[in-house]
C-alpha cells in the first residue's frame, strides 16, 4: 500500500490505488500531442540472450504513445549486430539502434577523442551519452525515459509512471527518478542503496559542513540507484554525466546544479522489481558491486569538493568511521523489518557488505586525493559544448545510425499482424465468429473482417478507453428535419439551433435515420452510406461534431425493399441475390415473437419465382440475414465509413430480433449476443472512444442481458422506465416505480443506462410487463387515450394483438391525472418527471418534443395514418423561436427551466452515471433516492412530490451530516438546521446537497 508521506525536499509521487493502465496511455496519448516522448534503451548484447529483454519488448510493443525508441547496443560485433537489427524489429515503433562498436560510431568517437570530448571510459554511462547525443540529433521527442534492459518483472505500466510527471503539460518538473521496492525471491535486495549510500550520506552531512542542501536532496530520494528515469529533452543540452558507476549519483548531482528542486521529482513505479544481480566481488574491487560502491563514493567526494568542502586523510577516516556506526544501526532496522514481514535476512552477508563499503570508501578517498588522478575528467561534456566544438555532429550520429542499418539490416520483417495486440483482436474477433459461422468458415471470415477494416494498424495505435462519460454528458434525440426552414438544409438548420440554444446543454446529439429511406422515418434504409438529398449531406453531419457527439443508427436487422441490395435479390444478381431471410428455410414459426400486427412473410416475385421474405416490422423493411457472412461483412464497412465521417456513439436498432432459428422465438438468439460482442470489438479496436447502445424494446430482464459480460452494449435504454414514470405521475403513486427502481442492479464502470422517458418511438408498454398489474396497465392506457393517444397493438405466436406501445406526446400525456382528469399542473408534472430523469443513475437522454414542450401531433397522424407520427411533429422554425420567446406558451417555461436543471445536473459529481444510488422511502407520493458521487465527496438528496398535493418531509429524516453544509442545488435555499421541514408543492422538487458546484 502506497503512502502519500513526502520526505525530504523533493517531490514524491506516489501510487496511493490501482488506477488502470488504460487511464495513464489514454492521457499520454493526449499528451504526446504537444510533447512526443522517447524511450531510451541501454543494453549490452548479452542482454538479448538473457531471460529479461524478450518480454521487456513485447510490453514495449504495446505501449501505444511512444514517437521514438533508441537502443544503444554494447560489446557487440558485426554478426551480434545483424542479430540485434532482427531481434528488435518486432516493436511496431521502429527503434534506432546505436551500434557502439561499429565503425561509423567508432570513428565519430575518435574523432571526439581528438578533440578531448570522447568518454574516457566504456560503460553504461557513454552509451547513454551517445543515446542522448542522437536523441538531440533526430530531433523526434521532447520528452525522454530511460530504464535498464535487465529488468526480469517489467511491465508497461512502469514506463507509464516513469514518463507521465515530465510529460504532463500541466507539471513543471523537468526530471523524475523512479523508484521501488526491490524485495524479490523473499528478500531484500538494493544493498548498494541500503548499506552504502544512504549511510554514506548521512555520515557525510554528520562530517562535512552543516546544512548541506546538496545531501538533504540526495537523502531524499527513496531509491538514488535506480537506472530509471525521465527528463525533458532541452535538460540533456546541459547535462554532464559519469561514464563510471556513478552514472545515476551523477546524473542527480547534475540536476541539483542546474535546476530547483521543485522542478525535480520521484514517482513509485513498480510494486515489484527484480533484475539481474550484480556479484559483491569481496576479492576483486575492479568489478561488481564492490568498483560500483568505489565509484560512487569518489563521485560523492567530487561533488562535495565542488561546493568547497576540502578533504584529508583524517576526513576521510573520519567519515568512514561515521558510515560504519550508522551502517550498522541501520541493519538492525532493515532486520527488524524482515522480520515483520516474513523476509529472509542473511545477517552475515549484510555485515560482510558494510565491511567492503567501509574499505572502498577509505580506497574511494584515497584515490580521489591521489595527485596523480586529480586530473581526472569523471564527467563527460554536455552536448552543447559538443556541438560548439564539432558543428555537425548531429548530422554525423544521424548518418552513423542510419548507415548502419542500411549495411547491415535487411528489409524489415516485422509484421504488423503479430502484433500482440493485434493477436488479441484477431483471437476475439475468432471467438465471436467461430460461435456464430462454425469453425469451417471462421479463418476465412476472420480474414475479411481484417481486410474490410484496418483494425492491425488502430489496434497498435490506439488505446482502450474505460470509462467514456461523466455528469456532463447529456443527450438529445432528434430527426434531421424536426426543425425546417424554407430555403435552408434542415440539418443546417437544426445545427444551427443546437449551436445557438443548447450548445452549453448538451454534449452529443442522436440524429435519427438521416439515410436515403422509404417509409418508417428513416428506419427503412435505402442507402446506408449516403445523406438523404433533402436533409443536407455529410459535410452537415461532420458540422455538428465541432461541438457535439454525434450518434446514428445502425438499422442492422432490416432495409428497405427500396434498397439496391433487395433489388439485385429479386433480379438474383450479387450483392443482395442471398442477403435476405427467406421463408423456405423455416419450418416452424409458432413461437415467433413479433413488435408488429403485420404478415410475418411477405411474398416477392424474383427473377427466379415467387418468393417469401421476413418482415419483423413491415412488408418495405426486409429483414436481412446475418447466417451469409457477407451481410457482416458490409455491415462492418458501413461502420467503418460511419467512423471515419465522425460517428462516435452507435445506436444498434431492433437488434433483439438480428438472428433466426427454425422453431425458436427468434428473439435474443446466442447468435445475436455474439454479432453485437463481434461489432463491439470491430468498432472499438477502429475507434476507443465509440459507444454502444442496444435498442431492445422488451421486458426489463431480457433487455439487461444486453450488458453481457461488458462486452456487449456500453449503454442499455432503460425501457421500463417511461411506462413506470408515467404511470407514477398519472395516479400519484410510486409504487411500482421505487419496487422496479430498488430491483435495478447498478450498472458497473464502463457500462450504464441511457435514461428517457420520451423517444421518436412511443411509449413502449412490453417493458413494463410483469412490472405492472393487468388493471394498472389498462388503466394506464385509457388515460393516455384520454388525453389524445392512442394504442399500437403486437400480434402473439398464437395470432392474439397484445399492446406493444402507447402513440403519445409526453407534454399531452401529462396533462393530468388518472382520477381527476386533465388539471392546473400539466407543466409542473412535466418538469417533475424530467427532474427525476436527470437525477438517476444513468445517462439522461431528452427528445427534442421534450425540450420543447411540443404536444400531440393529432393533424400529422391523419395525413400520414401513423400513429407515430402523433410524436414526430416538424417546427417551422421562426415559429419555434417564437414560441420560444412567447412568457404566454408554455414551450418557453419547459425550455428554458429544462435547460437551467440540465445546466445544474452536469456541474454535479453525484450524478456521474455510475454514482451510487440508494431509494429512499418517504411514503407512495414522494419518489426519493440519494446520490454520492465516485470518490464520495459529494452526496445528493433528490426528492420528488409525484402527487397534486404538497407533501412536508422533517429535514432529520434525512440523517444529514450535521457538520456539512446543506442546500437545495435548484432553489438555492440553505438548510442550517435539521429541524427545518421541506416543504414540496405539487409536483415539487429539491436536489439537498452537501455542495454547491
Amino acid at each position: 500500500m502506497g503512502d502519500f508521506h513526502q520526505f525530504g525536499i523533493v517531490t514524491t509521487l506516489h501510487q496511493l490505488n490501482q488506477r488502470p493502465l488504460e487511464k495513464l496511455e489514454e492521457e499520454l496519448m493526449e499528451f504526446r500531442k504537444r510533447k512526443p516522448m522517447a524511450l531510451v534503451l541501454p543494453s549490452l548484447f548479452s542482454e538479448l540472450e538473457g531471460p529479461a529483454l524478450s518480454s521487456i519488448v513485447d510490453q514495449i510493443a504495446q505501449v501505444p504513445y511512444l514517437d521514438q525508441i533508441v537502443i544503444g547496443l554494447d560489446r557487440a560485433d558485426e554478426d551480434q549486430f545483424r542479430y540485434a537489427l532482427k531481434f528488435f524489429d518486432r516493436l511496431p515503433q521502429r527503434p534506432n539502434i546505436l551500434w557502439n562498436d561499429g565503425p561509423r560510431l567508432r570513428k565519430i568517437d575518435q574523432l571526439l577523442r581528438e578533440k578531448g570530448l570522447a568518454p574516457k571510459e566504456a560503460g553504461k554511462g557513454r552509451n547513454v551519452w551517445y543515446m542522448f547525443g542522437y536523441i538531440l540529433a533526430s530531433g523526434k521527442a521532447e520528452t525522454v525515459a530511460l530504464h535498464d534492459c535487465d529488468i526480469l518483472t517489467y511491465d508497461r505500466s512502469l514506463l507509464a509512471h516513469l514518463i507521465y510527471p515530465v510529460a504532463n503539460p500541466e507539471f513543471s518538473f523537468k526530471f523524475c527518478k523512479g523508484y521501488y521496492a526491490r524485495i524479490a525471491n523473499n528478500s531484500m535486495n538494493g544493498r548498494v542503496c541500503r548499506l552504502l549510500v544512504t549511510p554514506l550520506l548521512r555520515a557525510l552531512n554528520k562530517v562535512c559542513k552543516p546544512d548541506s542542501t546538496y545531501l538533504e536532496y540526495l537523502d531524499s530520494f527513496r531509491y538514488p540507484l535506480a537506472g530509471e528515469f525521465s527528463l525533458q529533452r532541452d535538460v540533456i543540452e546541459d547535462i554532464r554525466i559519469p561514464s563510471d558507476w556513478g552514472l545515476e549519483m551523477g546524473i542527480l548531482s547534475e540536476m541539483h546544479r542546474n535546476y530547483a528542486t521543485n522542478q525535480i521529482c520521484q514517482v513509485d513505479i513498480a510494486d515489484v522489481y527484480d533484475h539481474k544481480h550484480q556479484d559483491l566481488s569481496l576479492k576483486d574491487k575492479t568489478r561488481g558491486l564492490s568498483k560500483m560502491s568505489c565509484d560512487i563514493a569518489k563521485s560523492l567526494y567530487r561533488k562535495m569538493a565542488t561546493q568547497g568542502e576540502v578533504f584529508t586523510p583524517e576526513s576521510i577516516r573520519t567519515i568512514k568511521a561515521t558510515y560504519y556506526r550508522i551502517a550498522l544501526d541501520l541493519v538492525d532496522s532493515y532486520q527488524a523489518d524482515a522480520k515483520i514481514n516474513g523476509l529472509d535476512y542473511d545477517l552475515h552477508t549484510e555485515g560482510s557488505a558494510i565491511e567492503v563499503f567501509a574499505e572502498n570508501i577509505m580506497q574511494a578517498g584515497h584515490d580521489f586525493l591521489d595527485p596523480e588522478q586529480s586530473m581526472a575528467t569523471p564527467f563527460m561534456p554536455s552536448w552543447k559544448r559538443v556541438r560548439s566544438a564539432v558543428p555537425d555532429i548531429m548530422e554525423m550520429l544521424r548518418d552513423a545510425v542510419e548507415g548502419d542499418l542500411r549495411e547491415f539490416g535487411s528489409k524489415s520483417s516485422y509484421d504488423p499482424a503479430q502484433h500482440p495486440k493485434v493477436v488479441q483482436v484477431r483471437q476475439k474477433i475468432r471467438q465471436h465468429v467461430h460461435a456464430v459461422y462454425g469453425d469451417e468458415r471462421c479463418d476465412a471470415i476472420v480474414k475479411r473482417i481484417f481486410q474490410t477494416a484496418p483494425l492491425a494498424q488502430t489496434a497498435i495505435s490506439n488505446v482502450p478507453q474505460t470509462n467514456k462519460w461523466d455528469q456532463s454528458d447529456v443527450l438529445a434525440i432528434t430527426y434531421a428535419d424536426s426543425i425546417k426552414r424554407e430555403g435552408e438544409m434542415p440539418l443546417q438548420t437544426l445545427r444551427h439551433f443546437f449551436q445557438h440554444e443548447l450548445k452549453h446543454t448538451i454534449n452529443n446529439i442522436h440524429i435519427l435515420p438521416f439515410c436515403p429511406y422509404s417509409s418508417d422515418d428513416g428506419f427503412s434504409v435505402i442507402d446506408y452510406k449516403q445523406v438523404k438529398e433533402e436533409h443536407g449531406s455529410w459535410d452537415d453531419i461532420q458540422d455538428f461534431q465541432a461541438d457535439f457527439k454525434v450518434m446514428a443508427d445502425l438499422v442492422l436487422n432490416h432495409c428497405s425493399s427500396e434498397s439496391e441490395w433487395f433489388k439485385n435479390f429479386l433480379a438474383c444478381k450479387d450483392p443482395g441475390k442471398d442477403y435476405f431471410v427467406t421463408g423456405d428455410k423455416f419450418q416452424d414459426l409458432r413461437f415467433v415473437v413479433r413488435p408488429r400486427s403485420t404478415p410475418l412473410l411477405t411474398t416477392v416475385e424474383t427473377a427466379e419465382g415467387e418468393k417469401e421474405v421476413w418482415c419483423t416490422f413491415s412488408a418495405d423493411q426486409v429483414d436481412l440475414d446475418f447466417s451469409n457472412p457477407d451481410v457482416l461483412i458490409e455491415i462492418i464497412e458501413i461502420i467503418r465509413l460511419y467512423l471515419e465521417k465522425g460517428i462516435r456513439l452507435f445506436r444498434l436498432d431492433a437488434v433483439a430480433f438480428l438472428w433466426k432459428e427454425d422453431g425458436s422465438n427468434c428473439v435474443h438468439l446466442p447468435q445475436t449476443h455474439e454479432i453485437i460482442k463481434l461489432l463491439r470489438v470491430v468498432i472499438e479496436t477502429l475507434e476507443p472512444s465509440a459507444i454502444i447502445i442496444t435498442e431492445t424494446n422488451v421486458p426489463n430482464k431480457e433487455n439487461l442481458s444486453y450488458f453481457g459480460n461488458d462486452n456487449e452494449a456500453h449503454l442499455i435504454y432503460n425501457f421500463s422506465l417511461p411506462p413506470l414514470l408515467l404511470q407514477a405521475l398519472l395516479s400519484g403513486n410510486c409504487k411500482y416505480l421505487k419496487k422496479w427502481i430498488m430491483s435495478m442492479p447498478p450498472a458497473r464502470r464502463g457500462r450504464a443506462y441511457l435514461n428517457f422517458i420520451a423517444s421518436h418511438d412511443g411509449i413502449g408498454l412490453r417493458p413494463a410487463e410483469g412490472l405492472l398489474s393487468d388493471k394498472e396497465q389498462d388503466t394506464l392506457m385509457q388515460t393516455i387515450r384520454d388525453f389524445g393517444g392512442e394504442i399500437s397493438m403486437r400480434r402473439m405466436p398464437d395470432g392474439q394483438l397484445k399492446p406493444y406501445e402507447a402513440n403519445i406526446s409526453l407534454y399531452s400525456a401529462l396533462a393530468g391525472t388518472i382520477e381527476g382528469g386533465k388539471d392546473q399542473w400539466q407543466t409542473q408534472r412535466f418538469l417533475c418527471a424530467h427532474t427525476i430523469l436527470l437525477a438517476l443513475e444513468g445517462l439522461p437522454a431528452l427528445y427534442i418534443h421534450s425540450l420543447l414542450g411540443t404536444e400531440n401531433n393529432t393533424l400529422g397522424v391523419a395525413e400520414t395514418g401513423r400513429l407515430r407520427t402523433i410524436n414526430r411533429y416538424q417546427w417551422d422554425a421562426d415559429g419555434l423561436y417564437a414560441a420560444l420567446e412567447d412568457e404566454n406558451l408554455h414551450h418557453q417555461t419547459v425550455f428554458s427551466e429544462l435547460k437551467r436543471l440540465i445546466q445544474i445536473r452536469r456541474k454535479q459529481p453525484a450524478f456521474h452515471p455510475n454514482a451510487t444510488q440508494y431509494t429512499l422511502h418517504f411514503g407512495e407520493k414522494i419518489f426519493a433516492f440519494w446520490r454520492e458521487s465516485l470518490h464520495r465527496e459529494q452526496s445528493i438528496f433528490a426528492l420528488h412530490n409525484i402527487s397534486t398535493e404538497a407533501q412536508s418531509i422533517p429535514l432529520v429524516e434525512l440523517n444529514l451530516i450535521a457538520t456539512d453544509t446543506w442546500c437545495d442545488l435548484l432553489s438555492g435555499e440553505t438548510y442550517t438546521s435539521t429541524d427545518a421541514t421541506i416543504e414540496l408543492p405539487p409536483y415539487g422538487c429539491v436536489w439537498i446537497s452537501n455542495k454547491k458546484l
